[in-house]
């Protein structure tokens, strides 16, 4: 594990352990823990829903899994943009989509190279938890997200299920109130969490999953709906 500060070793971390066997293995990884499926059961009509949305962001994309589903529900003429620490990552992740509508370069969520209020609708799915801190990350997807903008957040919970996903991934994990706490410090308003089936919600498994909206400050108690 790294330092919270240490925001050099995070980096080269990232790099070196996506760009090598572990990155490789989501392929595999996702189908056999079911986030592949999670994916899907995610991004669609009735949970996080992007018809409307014109401009995507899929921050640290990974292999594309969100991307594909992104791209399947998302109107016709919307475009994806779409970024990795891991030019690895990124490699796989055009492989597996080739769609024009999809772009992809390399970047740092702590440093996006987007302008402000770049997008109107983001995922984010299980990168928190490698920063240093995470306002440093929710900090930079709140600036490039447009007012009142939709966020699909997913991040390892502090679980006995999480805290062997943290060992297994080198990753830390989070508190749900204080995650919650942090977003809204950054402008982040908790609006929904959602959960992959009912028996997930009532074993507080598979992590924390939440659609925020960007906002100049939480003004509301937020609710748990599930997806």
């Amino acid at each position: 594990m790294f330092s919270p500060s240490d925001t050099t070793f995070y980096r080269r971390f990232i790099q070196n352990h996506y760009d090598g066997l572990p990155g490789a293995l989501t392929a595999v990884t996702g189908l056999l823990t079911g986030h592949e499926a999670l994916a899907g059961r995610l991004i669609r009509p009735g949970g996080f829903d992007v018809r409307g949305c014109k401009r995507i962001l899929d921050a640290a994309c990974g292999n594309g899994r969100y991307s594909r589903f992104l791209l399947r529900h998302a109107d016709a003429d919307a475009l994806i943009t779409s970024f990795d620490l891991s030019p690895r990552m990124l490699q796989r992740a055009r492989a597996r989509l080739r769609n024009e509508r999809v772009s992809h370069a390399v970047a740092d969520l702590t440093r996006l190279p987007y302008a402000d209020a770049s997008f109107d609708a983001i995922v984010c799915g299980w990168v928190l938890e490698h920063l240093p801190d995470p306002r440093s990350g929710l900090g930079e997807l709140a600036r490039v997200l447009q007012l009142g903008g939709k966020l699909l957040l997913l991040s390892t919970e502090d679980t006995l299920t999480g805290a062997m996903c943290s060992r297994l991934w080198h990753c830390r994990t989070y508190n749900r109130d204080e995650l919650r706490r942090v977003c809204g410090e950054c402008g982040l308003q908790w609006e929904r969490e959602m959960w992959f089936s009912g028996m997930h919600r009532m074993l507080k498994l598979g992590g924390i999953i939440v659609e925020l909206r960007r906002v100049n400050a939480a003004t509301k108690a937020p609710t748990a709906l599930e997806a």
